[in-house]
C-alpha cells in the first residue's frame, strides 16, 4: 500500500513538472501577444494624432494657384465652407472661393461656416469651375510655409460723380438664359462703368450654370490697351449686400473682351452696383495678338480648337477666352491658359488643338478673344 502511494506521489509530481513550462510557455506567448497589440494601438494613436502642415490656409490663395496652373493634388488645404448643395449634380457640393466645388459622393458633415482642412485628391475644370474631390484632415496646423492669399483687391470706380452705376441684371429662370445687346440711340455717356475712355459694354448676359452659379456677363470693345479689374456687387430691397464678384481684364484696342461675374447665390432681382478702374499692365504681358483661332468642332462632349501663333514670340501667361452663343444669346463662356492647353505652341507658325469639355452646352457658334 505504502508502495502505490509512492507511486501515485511520483507520478503526480512528475505532471506538476511538466505543466510548469507549459503555463510558463503558454503566459510568455500571451504577454507577447499583449505587446504587439499595445504596440499597434500606440501606432495608431501616434498616427492619428500626427500634425499635417497647411499647404494653402484659404479658398483665395488656392483658387488663385489654380487658375495660375499649378498641379495641386495632393495639397492640404484649409477654407471656409460656403453654400452647401447636397442634391447638385455632381453629388454633396461645398462651395468655396469664387468657383471652388468641393465634391462628395456622401455627406461629408461640414455646415455652411465651418472651417474645413482636407487633402485634395483630384481636381478638374469644368466651364470655368474647379470640381475637386477630397478627403478631410484632422490635426491640420498652419507653419511658415503656409501660403495665404494677401494681394488686396481694391476697386475704385473709373468714374466721376456719376460714377456709381444701379442697373438691375436681367430676371433669369434655372437653366435659363437671357443676353441683351447695347442698342440705344443716345451718345455714350463717358466715365461710367458702361461706357468710358477705356471701354463701352457692348452687350450683357445673365444665366445659370450646370452648378447653379449665376453668371453675369458684359462684353465690352476696348477703346485702349489698358488693363481693368471690375468688381459687381449685388443689393438686395433692404439694401443688404447679396453677393460680390470681381473680375481682371487686359484690353486690345479695337478688340473685345468680357468681364465674367460669378454669384453663388440667385441675383436675378437684385440692385448692382458696378465699379471697375485700370491697372498697369504686368510686365510679363507679351504680345496682344499672338495667337488666332484657326477652326473648332466637337465630338462627343470634347470641344477641339485649333490655334496658330501668330507671333514671333509668345505669352507664357496669355490665354484664350471664348464666349458661346446660341443664335444671338451668349449661353456659356470658358477660358484656359496657352501654355496648359496648346502647350506645342512655340514660334511664329506653330499649331496645337486645345481640347476642352463642353458636355451639356447648347450653342451655335463661338467667338474668340485672345488676352495676354
Amino acid at each position: 500500500m505504502n508502495k502505490l502511494n509512492k507511486i501515485r506521489m511520483s507520478l503526480l509530481a512528475l505532471m506538476l513538472c511538466l505543466s510548469l513550462p507549459l503555463s510558463s510557455c503558454e503566459n510568455n506567448e500571451n504577454s507577447q501577444e499583449n505587446s504587439i497589440i499595445q504596440s499597434e494601438e500606440k501606432e495608431n494613436i501616434s498616427l492619428k494624432g500626427e500634425k499635417v502642415i497647411i499647404d494653402y490656409g484659404d479658398a483665395e490663395s488656392f483658387e488663385a494657384a489654380l487658375n495660375e496652373g499649378e498641379n495641386l493634388e495632393g495639397k492640404v488645404v484649409r477654407f471656409v465652407a460656403g453654400e452647401l448643395h447636397p442634391q447638385s449634380k455632381l453629388g454633396y457640393n461645398v462651395w468655396a472661393g469664387e468657383h471652388l466645388n468641393f465634391v462628395s459622393s456622401r455627406n461629408p458633415d461640414i455646415q455652411e461656416g465651418d472651417t474645413v482642412t482636407v487633402r485634395i485628391t483630384s481636381i478638374e475644370n469644368l466651364l470655368g469651375s474647379w470640381i475637386i474631390d477630397y478627403e478631410k484632415v484632422e490635426n491640420g496646423i498652419v507653419n511658415k510655409d503656409t501660403i495665404t492669399y494677401s494681394k488686396s483687391k481694391e476697386t475704385t470706380a473709373v468714374t466721376t460723380e456719376k460714377s456709381k452705376t444701379t442697373t438691375k441684371v436681367k430676371e433669369t429662370e434655372k437653366e435659363e438664359t437671357k443676353s441683351e445687346v447695347n442698342v440705344s440711340d443716345e451718345p455714350a455717356e463717358e466715365n461710367t462703368y458702361e461706357h468710358n475712355e477705356y471701354y463701352d459694354i457692348v452687350e450683357t448676359a445673365s444665366f445659370q450654370n450646370i452648378i447653379g452659379s449665376t453668371i453675369v456677363i458684359h462684353k465690352v470693345l476696348a477703346k485702349k490697351d489698358v488693363s481693368i479689374s471690375a468688381t459687381l456687387l449685388a443689393y438686395a430691397d433692404d439694401g443688404s449686400v447679396i453677393g460680390k464678384s470681381s473680375d481682371d481684364i487686359s484690353l486690345t484696342e479695337g478688340k473685345y473682351n468680357f468681364f465674367r461675374y460669378s454669384f453663388d447665390s440667385d441675383v436675378s432681382n437684385a440692385s448692382i452696383q458696378a465699379n471697375a478702374k485700370p491697372e498697369s499692365d504686368s510686365f510679363m504681358a507679351g504680345e496682344r495678338n499672338a495667337v488666332e483661332m484657326v477652326q473648332y468642332n466637337q465630338s462627343g462632349d470634347d470641344l477641339y480648337i485649333t490655334f496658330e501663333q501668330i507671333s514671333d514670340e509668345g505669352d507664357a501667361f496669355a490665354k484664350f477666352k471664348l464666349l458661346f452663343y446660341k443664335g444671338d444669346r451668349i449661353v456659356e463662356t470658358e477660358d484656359g491658359f496657352f501654355n496648359i492647353y496648346a502647350e506645342n505652341l512655340n514660334g511664329k507658325g506653330s499649331t496645337d488643338v486645345a481640347k476642352i469639355w463642353a458636355f451639356g452646352i447648347d450653342y451655335d457658334r463661338i467667338e474668340y478673344v485672345f488676352e495676354p
